[in-house]
């Protein structure tokens, strides 16, 4: 048993022992915590290598700007824990390393964010097959909150004075935008639209 099947256990032993609820609910409350469970443990160890690199700050801002998007606008999801950690390497180290070497000035702002902001409205929100977005109302006020958000994600980059502070934030609207593409989907071999296979 994995250790993360071992804690969701643990957690699943005190909820049944104070709540009731039916043995469907339980199996959908062990899923979430064994999520989070794995979500945080893949976080530590991102964290833990930025430290080490001397860019911890700059990483928690790349992950929170990120994370505020995909909340809204979803994505693809790499199929292994090995392949995520490998990914998160990826999106949020190395959106820290172009910050730090390549300053955006503001034509490359515009455009980038012209780039964000068209995939967002072209692809958001982008379902996966463990969470296919089936209902048309919730697809539509999704993909408000992600217009929304990545116009707020911009205000709050150019307000900001520091350069690099503003790149992550600019190069995360970005990265979301990619991961919600068919094109991404294809690469990761996974379903595309997956709410219409359950219509």
């Amino acid at each position: 048993m994995n250790l993360d099947e071992k804690i969701s256990g643990k957690c699943m032993e005190i909820i049944k022992n104070n709540v009731e609820k039916s043995e469907e609910e339980f199996e959908k409350i062990q899923y979430g915590i064994k999520i989070i469970i794995i979500n945080l443990f893949k976080f530590i160890i991102l964290f833990l290598t930025a430290y080490f690199l001397g860019v911890l700050n700059y990483c928690i801002v790349a992950v929170v700007s990120f994370g505020i998007l995909r909340t809204f606008a979803s994505g693809v999801h790499a199929e292994s824990s090995i392949k995520c950690i490998f990914m998160n390497y990826v999106i949020f180290l190395g959106n820290v390393f172009l910050s730090l070497r390549f300053s955006l000035n503001i034509v490359s702002v515009i455009v980038i964010y012209t780039i964000g902001l068209i995939l967002i409205i072209l692809y958001s929100p982008a379902d996966t097959a463990e969470r296919p977005l089936v209902s048309k109302r919730l697809r539509k006020s999704l993909k408000i909150k992600s217009i929304v958000a990545v116009e707020l994600l911009i205000i709050i980059s150019i307000m900001l004075p520091h350069s690099v502070y503003r790149n992550i934030i600019i190069y995360s609207v970005l990265e979301e935008a990619v991961l919600i593409t068919p094109i991404a989907y294809a690469l990761l071999r996974k379903s595309y639209k997956n709410y219409k296979d359950l219509k």
